[in-house]
């Protein structure tokens, strides 16, 4: 059965969310029912698209809608469209109503001409970054003692937790939860059943596929804390000393290509396990979100830089190296690139934080430019003029990659 569209397209200025689209279309078929089925089918896939595989099957694409009748009284219907083809089609979603322009005699049949009003979810615009899936922290052992005993699923837990908040606060992924799939899938069939209205069910089929798997596992974790006495002044000495170590891989979806793989560790002289995981955690998102998406000043002013990064993810007093990007260079047997080449302008420290940028203050180089990029500084940091509790930077360097 042949389906023609038409070009028109109509969209009402909501917010994200569930939205009404407009849309007019023409379908054909053997009777004036069929028209208007077909017709109703290809303004569905105008919108939220039609899925197609190659097969020698009976297709059936099933819409519900409102409609008014000859009496004027809004009735909801259920519309089937079936067809024997070379080709399986399948379109779902669900219309608010529609009118027909008009229903035209044609050769073979009839032509609907239709303005139609189908549901259609949009998604919030962080769904447009590329999306990092974090698979919960597989441990090594059963248990650990860090301070205390944990047992190995408890403390993967509190990595798992404290790298998927490092995560959000980067603003450079979408970050996929995983953990709570059960909780979702219950709330995915409520919204299926007969108990939410059809506007709701224009949510389900959105649920975001990977672009990258972040898979974390813990290498190794202890601490404890010993005393002693000395005997010729009868104190007591206490000293404390603990560490974790996580490995991190970061593997592309659709490939299956291990892109990234590395270890970080953490270690700690104070009695305090909870640090140890929030540092280990931090140490690992900062280094793969450096890699991939260093950051960048976005405006320069006379009085300093804004760069495109906030809460958690700079600390107030950190210094940074700012780099000219050059000419970008390639591996001559993979033909892949290798980065860009790098020319240092001088460096800056962090004076201000936001919750999505932070300013701040040149204090060696020259003359700075928008889309230079940055490098946490190899050295102390310097503290800030204001009165302040300054956070020890990330060390290293860290490159972007493809």
């Amino acid at each position: 059965m042949l389906v023609s569209l038409l070009v028109s397209l109509s969209l009402h200025a909501q917010p994200t969310g569930t939205r009404q689209v407009e849309v007019e279309a023409s379908g054909y078929g053997g009777t004036q029912d069929e028209a208007i089925r077909s017709g109703l089918a290809a303004a569905v896939s105008q919108v939220n698209g039609t899925s197609l595989q190659a097969d020698q099957v009976t297709a059936s694409s099933n819409v519900t809608g409102a409609v008014s009748n000859k009496d004027g009284v809004k009735e909801d219907v259920d519309v089937t469209l079936s067809a024997s083809m070379s080709a399986r089609t399948q379109t779902s979603g669900n219309i608010h109503s529609y009118d027909v322009l008009s229903l035209t005699k044609v050769d073979s049949g009839y032509e609907a001409k239709l303005r139609v009003r189908v549901y259609r979810y949009d998604t919030p615009a962080s769904s447009a970054r590329k999306r990092m899936a974090l698979l919960q922290t597989k441990a090594k052992n059963g248990k650990y003692f860090v301070f205390r005993n944990y047992s190995g699923l408890e403390l993967a837990g509190l990595i798992t937790s404290a790298m998927e908040q490092e995560l959000v606060q980067t603003r450079k992924f979408a970050v996929l939860s995983r953990e709570n799939l059960a909780e979702i899938g219950a709330e995915l069939n409520l919204i299926s059943s007969d108990a939410t209205s059809r506007e709701e069910k224009a949510k389900l089929g959105r649920m975001l596929g990977a672009d990258f798997l972040l898979l974390p596992e813990i290498v190794s974790a202890s601490g404890s804390t010993q005393s002693k006495t000395i005997k010729i002044t009868g104190q007591t000495e206490t000293w404390s000393s603990g560490a974790i170590a996580v490995s991190v891989k970061v593997i592309a979806v659709a490939t299956g290509e291990v892109k990234y793989a590395e270890q970080y560790r953490a270690a700690t002289t104070v009695e305090n396990s909870r640090g140890l995981v929030a540092s280990v955690s931090k140490k690992a998102v900062t280094d793969i979100v450096e890699r991939i998406y260093p950051k960048q000043i976005i405006k320069v002013s006379s009085s300093g830089v804004i760069i495109n990064a906030g809460g958690r993810s700079v600390s107030l007093g950190q210094r940074y190296n700012v780099f000219r990007s050059g000419e970008v260079l390639f591996d001559p047997y993979t033909g892949e690139s290798l980065g860009s080449e790098e020319t240092l302008m001088g460096s800056i420290v962090v004076s201000k934080v936001l919750p999505k940028m932070s300013h701040a203050t040149k204090v060696a180089g020259g003359e700075f430019a928008s889309g230079m990029i940055l490098r946490p500084a190899p050295r102390s940091v310097v503290k800030p003029k204001a009165s302040v509790q300054v956070k020890k930077p990330v060390a290293g360097v860290a490159l972007p990659f493809d």
